[in-house]
C-alpha cells in the first residue's frame, strides 16, 4: 500500500513536468535567415575544432528545417536545424570516420552548432521537411576511403551547378575542383 501511495504521489508531482516538455513548439517565423551564411558560420565553428580542417568531407543528411535542439541537461531551443556528418584527417593522416553534427539558425541570424553526440535534435526525430533541400546536396568530396561510381567530370558538373546557384562560393568550388582533380 505504501508503494502504491508513493508511486501515485510521484506521478502527480512529475506529470506537469512531462506535460511541459511535450508542449507544442512555437510556430515557424515568417522571416528566414540567410541559409548560406548560416551554413558557413556553422561549418566554420565545427571545423575549427578539428585537427586538419582543410581535409574536411561534409555530407548533409538534411537541409534547414524548423526544429529543435536540446542538450542532455537543459531546455529545447527552436530554430532552423540542418544536419550532416563530417569526416576529417587525424594526426596520422588518416580519416577518422564520419561524426554527426547539427547547425541551428534563428530568425535573427544567430547560428549555433554542436556535435550530435552531446545533444538531441530534430535531425533524428524525422520531424519537419527541409526549407531548402538543395543544401542536402552539398558534399565537398567523397570520402577518400570510399569508392564512387560517379566520375570526376560528373562531380565537377554538380559543383559548378551549386556554384552557379550561389549555394557554394567560387573559393569553395576551386578547392573542391582541386581535390577532385588530385584523385
Amino acid at each position: 500500500m505504501k508503494k502504491l501511495l508513493f508511486f501515485s504521489g510521484l506521478m502527480i508531482i512529475t506529470a506537469p513536468l512531462a506535460a511541459k516538455e511535450k508542449a507544442l513548439p512555437p510556430p515557424e517565423p515568417a522571416t528566414h535567415p540567410d541559409w548560406a551564411d548560416a551554413r558557413d558560420k556553422g561549418l566554420s565553428g565545427i571545423t575549427s575544432t578539428l585537427f586538419d580542417p582543410t581535409s574536411v568531407v561534409v555530407n548533409w543528411s538534411s537541409g534547414f528545417s524548423w526544429g529543435f535542439t536540446k542538450p542532455i541537461i537543459g531546455k529545447r531551443t527552436h530554430g532552423w536545424v540542418a544536419c550532416g556528418t563530417i569526416n576529417a584527417k587525424n594526426r596520422m593522416g588518416g580519416y577518422v570516420g564520419a561524426r554527426p553534427f547539427w547547425i541551428m539558425a534563428d530568425a535573427n541570424g544567430a547560428v549555433t552548432y554542436d556535435w550530435a553526440i552531446s545533444t538531441v535534435s530534430s535531425c533524428y526525430t524525422g520531424t519537419g521537411a527541409p526549407v531548402n533541400p538543395e543544401l542536402k546536396t552539398i558534399s565537398p568530396t567523397m570520402a577518400a576511403s570510399g569508392g564512387s561510381s560517379v566520375s570526376v567530370a560528373d562531380e565537377l558538373e554538380k559543383l559548378a551547378g551549386l556554384r552557379d546557384k550561389g549555394i557554394i562560393s567560387q573559393a569553395e568550388f576551386d578547392t573542391q575542383k582541386a581535390r577532385l582533380l588530385a584523385r
